[in-house]
Formats: structure tokens, sequence, C-alpha cells
């Protein structure tokens, strides 16, 4: 399918505003597809919960906690009572209840803790505990952003670190690049720090990506944010979002309610909508 663009118009209630605060995930929604981040930021719509999503915040929850012990502790089998610990209580949180009993997802989740031994020494790694999910929030470019940075380390170099669960992305990588070179552009901004490296730690593909910090691609990142507040302002004026048709469409927990990807599909805002929308297992932030 070769991507073109459509201009939808929606039904936007009265004094609908933006998100104050700006995160990289709604960046990369908003380049993906306007009226996607209009579905969520503005429609207040959730996708149902996915697999691939307990299973990073699984794994995610118990690599914190392993890197809040002392370093001589940090063992694969600590690893695992750690997993045994937190995976039971997160699958109790009601978006992924419905994998509790998801023995594949399982699996990943258990790969993905013991291949991190496999990548790095957790033993070796110097890390303060404050710089573990790590909060951002400062201004770039004029925009309120916010994120939260897996790990930070100071030890040979200043790095910005970053977990993923997902597959290898391939030729994708510099997509992929694009959330730790926004932190450390961040970094730079609120705390005076220069970061000289970051680092995608793909677990359960068994592989480690780092760069030297880019300075031009880098201020690109603040450059992009800017650029997607102006759409974003600009799309919410005018009560209409660019369609993005692509490939990425036929994963889309939206499209049966695009006009984009379905022309019998009604105006996006009006009751019709919503009730397409709940059809498909979408739930409203407001309800």
């Amino acid at each position: 399918m070769a991507d073109k663009v459509l201009r939808i118009d929606v039904d936007q209630r009265p004094h609908a505003t933006l998100p104050r605060r700006v995160s990289y995930s709604q960046m990369a929604l908003y380049q993906q597809c306007g009226l996607k981040f209009y579905f969520s930021y503005l429609g207040g719509w959730r996708e149902p919960p996915t697999a691939a999503l307990a299973c990073g915040s699984i794994t995610h929850e118990v690599v914190e906690h392993l890197y809040r012990l002392p370093n001589e502790e940090r063992s694969v089998e600590r690893a695992v009572e750690l997993l045994r610990e937190h995976g039971p209580r997160m699958l109790q949180m009601s978006e992924y209840r419905p994998f509790e009993n998801d023995n594949s997802m399982k699996t990943q989740i258990r790969d993905a803790i013991e291949n991190l031994f496999v990548l790095e020494n957790p033993q070796e790694v110097v890390v303060d505990p404050n710089h573990l999910e790590m909060e951002l929030n400062v201004e770039v470019n004029g925009v309120n952003f916010f994120g939260k940075v897996d790990r930070f380390t100071q030890d040979d170099m200043n790095r910005v670190t970053d977990y993923k669960t997902g597959k290898s992305p391939g030729r994708y990588i510099d997509d992929k690049l694009s959330q730790p070179y926004l932190y450390a552009l961040a970094f730079k901004l609120q705390h005076d720090i220069d970061v000289d490296e970051v680092e995608l730690i793909f677990l359960n593909a068994k592989e480690v990506v780092r760069r030297p910090v880019d300075q031009t691609v880098m201020l690109s990142m603040g450059d992009k944010l800017a650029v997607m507040r102006d759409g974003s302002e600009n799309d919410i004026e005018a009560s209409a979002w660019d369609a993005k048709v692509q490939r990425l469409c036929d994963y889309c927990a939206y499209q049966e309610a695009c006009p984009a990807r379905n022309v019998l599909a009604p105006k996006p805002g009006t009751a019709a909508s919503d009730d397409m929308l709940r059809q498909a297992g979408l739930t409203s932030r407001s309800s």
C-alpha cells in the first residue's frame, strides 16, 4: 500500500485542548498519523491492551528493581526472584490481567531478563538509583516536554539507555534512536549535562545498539518536537487531522472507524463513530 495523506474533518468537542505536555510517544504517534493522535489524545480512546505491552512493562519493572540492588546482588537468580515477585503482581492490574495465563508472553519476559546478562554484566554497571526511570520535564523549543529515561549512567561516559522487548529494528534503527536522542537534548536543557552516547538494548533480540551523540541529530529532534506541536495546534483549530494511509494501518485499532480506511465510517467524534470504536474493543478514558 502506497502511503498517502487524507485530510479528515472531525466533530471536535467545544474548547478541546491538546495535552499540556508532550512526550516522545505523543510526537511519534502524531508523526505516524494525525488522526490516530486525535482519536487517542483528543477523543480520549484507549486501545485494547496487548501481550507485547504487558511484556515490556513487566520486563522494565524487573530490570529497574534489579539495578536498584547493590552490584554484587545482581545475579540471574536474583533477577528471576524479582520476576516471580513483580510479575504476578502486575498481571493482577486491570490492563494486564487478560494475559495472566499467557505462557508464551511469560516465556518472552523470562528470556528478556536472562538475555540482559548475556548483553551486559549488571554487576559491572555503575548507576545511581536516582538515575533509574529518571523523569525529564523541560521546555524544548517552546514545547513543554516530559519523558522517563530507563537508565542514565555516568561511568566512563554519560550514556542514556533504553530497553526494548520488541524485534530488532533492522533498517529502521534510526527511528528507534530518535527517542534517546530527544532525551539527550532534554538532559542538556534541564541539567546542563552533555550526553556522550545513546544506547538501545533489545533484550529479546539480543542486540545492543550504541551511537555517539551527533549534535546535529540531537538538535533536529527538538525541531521535530516543535513542528509536531505547531501542526497539532493548527489541526485542533481547524477541527481536521491528517490520516496517513500506510502499511501500519493494517495493525491500527482505529481502522474500522477511520474514514481513510473505511469509506462507510462516520465522521470522527460523532456518536456513531464512538459506537463503532466501542464495538472495535476500545474504551473511553472518560467512561
